[in-house]
């Protein structure tokens, strides 16, 4: 059985709109909040960014993971981060991982950071081949229990990263997966058939919520 519960909507406007209110939701209420890189939530940064009334001072923002580049890469999670939401929500504390410094070393220093965390909200992509974060299909990262952040090599470029680990995850009091676009619907399928170590996004906790599209819901 899934663990994962499944919203569709009807296209990926729809959904960067519902991740940005989820964001919004979390954030106005002050706490920790883990963003997630790549293409996918640019737009609902840029809509919870345009949110009047948050008081970003009170709000913690995280990384779920992090690529191993300068934080002006078009590759950084960081930076992208920076382009959308930082451009309007002035005060909050933001903490990067140090792309340029050796991953093992930047990994353990973010698990540093991050111990004794809970995370109020973490929104999370969903790749292709089932990962989320950079949890990868056959990552010895899935089997980590005693670290908060570990240094990865991922199947897909850039090779070398850093993530968050599942205890973290599975210890947050909300996660949101977005996953638009047609190109997702067989992980999206696999993810709701129930926890397969294969798709590592199956293995999130009860309190996920799969945010897809139709394109995404496509194959169900």
């Amino acid at each position: 059985m899934p663990r994962v519960r499944l919203t569709v909507v009807d296209d990926a406007e729809r959904a960067a709109e519902l991740a940005a209110d989820r964001m919004a939701e979390a954030a106005a209420a002050g706490g920790h909040v883990a963003l997630a890189g790549g293409r996918t939530p640019r737009r609902a940064y840029e809509l919870v960014g345009e949110r009047a009334g948050i008081d970003w001072s009170r709000v913690d923002l995280w990384f779920g993971d992090e690529r191993c580049v300068p934080p002006d890469d078009p590759e950084s999670n960081y930076r992208l981060v920076a382009e959308t939401l930082l451009a309007h929500a002035a005060g909050a504390r933001v903490h990067a991982v140090d792309g340029r410094a050796d991953p093992d070393v930047a990994a353990a220093a973010y698990a540093a950071e991050i111990r004794g965390v809970r995370l109020d909200l973490a929104l999370l992509g969903l790749g292709e081949d089932g990962h989320t974060a950079s949890l990868f299909p056959g990552s010895p990262a899935l089997d980590v229990r005693d670290r908060e952040a570990v240094a990865v090599t991922a199947s897909k470029p850039p090779p070398r990263r850093i993530t968050l680990t599942l205890p973290v995850f599975e210890a947050a009091a909300a996660i949101v997966v977005l996953a638009v676009g047609e190109g997702k619907a067989d992980a999206v399928a696999a993810v709701l058939r129930g926890p397969d170590r294969r798709f590592p996004a199956s293995l999130l906790p009860e309190q996920a919520e799969l945010l897809a599209d139709r394109a995404a819901a496509s194959a169900l």
